[in-house]
């Protein structure tokens, strides 16, 4: 006799999750160079995907891409399944809920920190006056929120390499951004700081955000990503699971041949 168990019966089977962001062959060229060649990759929720290559991999032009900044000649870009054109970085960070934070952070060095948390995107009064105890607040709160002692009315200027970063990830709180790209965020500060910033990303990641990382720093994506895409030549040349490697995998993974 059989067991009686028919088919679909016993422990259930989880559906794997469905990706926050795809790319499906997306492309970019700038005269004879192709900076991005057609490339596919899932981005999931609640995930920090490290990204890795040499210089002119194709890294910063396939972020470009994600946000906005350059359009690609082909392929398409899926949010939740239904496909997006992201018109500019307007459209990614507002529909999309995509913040870039760049190497330079594109922030206001004589600003304070509550300038620079909403800079362009400021609380008003009826419409006309700035609201600056609100957003004071409200910066407070979000670097509350990363453990982050910094007062909101310090001068942009004045903070460490790592405190600048904080300031930049609290703006992305504070707009609900779902998906944090971080360029080389620890290749500019001091050695003590970098583990300040990598915690960082693990409280966005615990928070519910996805953050696609990218370094040079081989070692710091290790400590933080969950998977790691492999850039060469404008194409992806693996993806893998960040699961007992080391930077030696990775090394090999971004110069072995074609």
């Amino acid at each position: 006799m059989g067991s009686g168990r028919g088919r679909g019966e016993g422990a259930p089977v989880s559906a794997p999750p469905q990706p926050l962001l795809s790319v499906r062959h997306l492309s970019k060229s700038f005269g004879p160079v192709r900076a991005v060649d057609d490339v596919s990759l899932d981005i999931y929720p609640r995930e920090v995907l490290g990204i890795i290559g040499d210089n002119a991999a194709g890294k910063s032009t396939f972020l470009r891409l994600l946000t906005g900044y350059h359009q690609p000649d082909a392929g398409e870009i899926l949010y939740r399944g239904r496909p997006v054109r992201i018109a500019s970085p307007r459209t990614s960070r507002r529909q999309l809920g995509i913040e870039m934070i760049y190497q330079d952070l594109s922030l206001a060095p004589d600003l304070r920190v509550w300038e620079n948390a909403f800079l362009g995107e400021e609380r008003r009064r009826w419409g006309v006056f700035l609201d600056v105890r609100a957003m004071r607040e409200a910066t407070a709160g979000a670097l509350a929120q990363l453990n982050a002692p910094i007062s909101p009315t310090e001068l942009f200027a004045n903070l460490s390499g790592g405190e600048q970063q904080a300031v930049a990830i609290a703006r992305a709180l504070l707009f609900q951004r779902e998906i944090i790209i971080m360029d080389e965020p620890t290749a500019a500060i001091s050695v003590n700081k970098v583990q300040e910033v990598l915690r960082l990303i693990g409280d966005l990641k615990a928070r519910g955000h996805t953050v696609i990382l990218v370094s040079h720093r081989l070692e710091d994506i290790l400590q933080v990503s969950d998977r790691i895409a492999v850039f060469a030549h404008g194409k992806i040349r693996r993806v893998v699971p960040n699961q007992g490697l080391r930077v030696d995998d990775l090394i090999r993974f971004m110069f072995e041949p074609e």
